[in-house]
């Protein structure tokens, strides 16, 4: 086979492209084979959570006890813009070379055939195609602008709070609150549709590898038919869903501590984000169950029809007829090899009609799950949090 290093035009760099990274660049926010983590961390700080802190203190917002929500106490606020943001932007850092890694290993591991590598570099191309869309990331800035509008309109603001003032009948923005509204919330929703963009980009990659002549074997220790380095990539969005679920968690403590909501009010609503965001970033793997099915089908005809030749033989050789072998049955090779093929079919059994292992969805479920756990301070001592995890851990 020729050399597969010569045969890729370019890499799957899902996240070293696009108007807003080439906007980085210019900034000196990322390098070349440098993605400069904290830097790009601060600087979205400095960009959100600064001035807002900055033009609450000129209005007397910050700390003071005028307004029953002050910027200092605003759960909600810290949460999404000194960690959601940041983890946003880092995030990229740990998914992208994993990804671009991934998609490499479909031809580096021979899964491709040599006559399908014009095929996998126009799926490469296509995807970075997408990948740099101007027009791509505009819709998305609009959709970032429409969801802020729809989230303000619906807002009930029932007591003052440093970014919005209540009135009798409505209510006015305040100067961070503008801020708030022009720019950060529409910046955050921005980062969260990109990365779902990028997802839908990385699915309809792996769309096309699933159009190719996969050479899969079905008795792959990965039991995935020598597809399981893909769901291991999957594994690494859980740093997206732990980035979103920090600002759900500041929601929710705000509405637990300020509005005197019960915690367990949210069970429900927690459990069904859990199975929604999980669900999402698992859906590409759905794209393989067809042609994993169809492996495990050929594989436990074949290796049936295989096992039925060599059992039949077997037992003819050892079990109907011992005494006309002359091979002596102590240190024989044919029970060694029998069990072999009984293991290769076992495996064929166990093998997935998705290309993960039953750790990844509990791994990306954990995402979700361990920036909310600060909110069981709401209803139990922080010594009885302790102990309880400590029971969990033993």
């Amino acid at each position: 086979m020729t050399d597969s290093a010569n045969t890729r035009t370019r890499k799957f760099a899902l996240t070293e492209g696009g108007p807003t990274f080439r906007i980085e660049r210019r900034l000196k926010l990322v390098r070349e084979n440098s993605p400069l983590i904290v830097r790009r961390a601060f600087f979205s700080i400095a960009l959100t959570w600064l001035p807002l802190l900055v033009c609450s203190m000129l209005q007397g917002f910050a700390f003071g006890k005028d307004i029953p929500v002050p910027f200092v106490r605003d759960f909600a606020v810290h949460a999404r813009f000194l960690l959601a943001v940041p983890l946003l932007f880092c995030v990229e850092a740990i998914l992208g070379p994993h990804l671009a890694h991934a998609a490499s290993h479909f031809v580096d591991s021979g899964l491709v055939l040599e006559e399908d590598f014009a095929r996998f570099d126009a799926a490469i191309e296509s995807g970075l195609k997408w990948r740099d869309s101007p027009i791509a990331e505009a819709i998305l800035a609009v959709l970032a602008y429409v969801l802020t509008a729809v989230n303000l309109l619906s807002l009930a603001v029932r007591v003052s709070t440093w970014y919005a003032l209540r009135t009798d009948s409505s209510f006015s923005l305040t100067w961070a609150g503008w801020w708030f509204v022009v720019f950060c919330v529409p910046l955050f929703q921005f980062l969260v549709l990109r990365w779902l963009w990028r997802l839908f980009i990385w699915g309809q990659f792996l769309w096309r590898m699933n159009k190719l002549s996969l050479q899969l074997t079905p008795t792959h220790p990965d039991e995935a038919g020598g597809l399981g380095f893909v769901g291991e990539a999957q594994r690494f969005f859980g740093g997206i869903l732990f980035a979103c679920s920090i600002s759900v968690a500041g929601v929710l403590a705000n509405s637990v501590v300020y509005d005197k909501v019960p915690l367990i009010n949210y069970a429900p609503s927690i459990i069904a984000y859990v199975i929604v965001a999980v669900g999402i970033i698992m859906l590409p793997m759905g794209i393989f169950v067809g042609t994993l099915l169809k492996t495990k089908r050929r594989g436990l005809y074949q290796y049936g029809t295989l096992a039925t030749s060599y059992t039949t033989r077997f037992h003819k050789k050892w079990i109907v007829g011992p005494e006309s072998s002359e091979e002596p049955l102590l240190g024989t090779g044919d029970i060694q090899s029998l069990a072999d093929l009984g293991n290769s079919f076992q495996l064929i059994e166990k093998m997935n009609a998705v290309p993960i292992s039953p750790r990844t969805p509990i791994h990306l479920a954990l995402a979700c799950l361990i920036p909310m756990a600060p909110l069981l301070l709401t209803v139990m001592p922080l010594k009885d949090l302790i102990r309880l995890l400590l029971k969990v851990a033993l």
